[in-house]
């Protein structure tokens, strides 16, 4: 696709080569486009990290106890779910995801042409679509996680989904508005942002970016064109999760359980009644989660054990707890670690070591959850 855009220096013809990040017949596409195009610069739909990585083929060994410790085990799932989907299809093709990206480094370099990596980076991105995840999302993801099945699409699927990329696009918002925004809309706006600045003083560029980012880009770059700025400053910031209405809302929980015990406390009977349902079910609800993270037996009793009291205490989750347990009792290696992101297929990345830590984490944690929530139209 080709856009014409002043960029109040110059007028410049950009050319959105729409891509899908297994397929054979986009790495072709792209090395077409830049042949014909004789562009003066190369846009590519990666970050600083990620494109360092793709030529160090470098592996991602991660802190795992940093990660339990720092609440940012959702991220580490949800990147290492995204990746292992890639590497799986592009596999089935006898192609490395992101062929079509080396491709256009690679051609980039050969013809002497500057190369502008436009993408938002990656931990940005993950930790602004795990922050705006509704509750349900994350727990629909997290199930989705323990069923889900391998995934196999043939090329026509696959080139399918470039030609029908804006149908997709608009599923996805159906689906899911929040990762919608992160992973789509803010990212349109933050590639098109860094290729209007790329365009100033330029005539020809190529930007190789996935297919469905292509409308998205193309929208803003008008409106840019138009006037319209977009502030990337913004598009970076990663807000903390406890925000003023989470403290208010936890606050009130909380209170609203302590009220509970309170009008019990006068009847002793009711009070050790109370107690007992509270240890029990979210106790138990919390090792259901280890349970279905096929946790150990030590992290099942701990997150027994801990649930009914870290839910009295915001600063600490049970997950907490019972992910720096399992870390503890399960044999996880460094290899491990290095493979999360790089198992041969579905089945193998649920049975990964590391990734069984995070997901009885993340399960604890929603375990305990329910657990309080429950008790709230009780105490009302």
């Amino acid at each position: 696709m080709y856009i014409r855009v002043n960029n109040g220096v110059t007028e410049c013809n950009i050319r959105l080569v729409g891509t899908a990040h297994v397929s054979d017949d986009s790495v072709m596409e792209v090395e077409n486009a830049i042949i014909e195009t004789d562009p003066e610069v190369v846009a590519i739909e990666l970050d600083k990290d990620r494109f360092v990585a793709m030529f160090q083929n470098k592996k991602n060994n991660v802190d795992l106890k940093s990660v339990i410790k720092q609440g940012k085990v959702g991220i580490y799932i949800v990147h290492s779910i995204l990746a292992n989907f890639q590497k799986n299809i592009g596999e089935q093709f006898g192609i490395k995801p992101g062929s079509e990206m080396k491709k256009a480094t690679d051609l980039a370099i050969q013809h002497g042409k500057p190369i502008s990596l436009i993408d938002r980076p990656i931990n940005v991105t993950l930790s602004r679509t795990v922050n705006k995840m509704t509750l349900k999302e994350k727990f629909d993801f997290l199930m989705g996680l323990l069923t889900e099945q391998n995934l196999e699409l043939d090329e026509k699927a696959v080139n399918d989904m470039v030609s029908n990329a804006d149908d997709l696009i608009l599923l996805l918002k159906d689906i899911s508005p929040s990762i919608y925004e992160t992973l789509v809309d803010e990212r349109d706006r933050y590639m098109a942002k860094n290729l209007f600045e790329a365009s100033k003083g330029k005539e020809n560029i190529v930007a190789v970016v996935g297919a469905g980012h292509v409308p998205g880009i193309k929208n803003y770059l008008k409106k840019m064109e138009m006037g319209e700025d977009i502030d990337l400053k913004s598009l970076l910031e990663v807000k903390k999760k406890s925000n003023i209405l989470g403290k208010i809302i936890s606050i009130a929980i909380l209170l609203i359980i302590f009220y509970g015990f309170y009008a019990a406390s006068s009847n002793l009977e009711a009070l050790k009644t109370l107690t007992m349902e509270w240890v029990l079910i979210n106790g138990c609800l919390s090792s259901l989660g280890v349970i279905l993270a096929r946790g150990k037996i030590q992290t099942m009793i701990a997150a027994f054990l801990a649930a009914p009291v870290t839910s009295l205490i915001p600063v600490i989750g049970a997950g907490y707890v019972a992910g720096l347990v399992e870390l503890k009792f399960r044999d996880v290696s460094f290899n491990d670690i290095g493979k999360m992101m790089n198992t041969e297929n579905f089945k193998e990345l649920m049975e990964n070591q590391a990734m069984r830590v995070l997901l009885v984490a993340a399960l604890a944690n929603l375990g305990s959850a329910i657990g309080t929530f429950y008790f709230v139209p009780r105490f009302l």
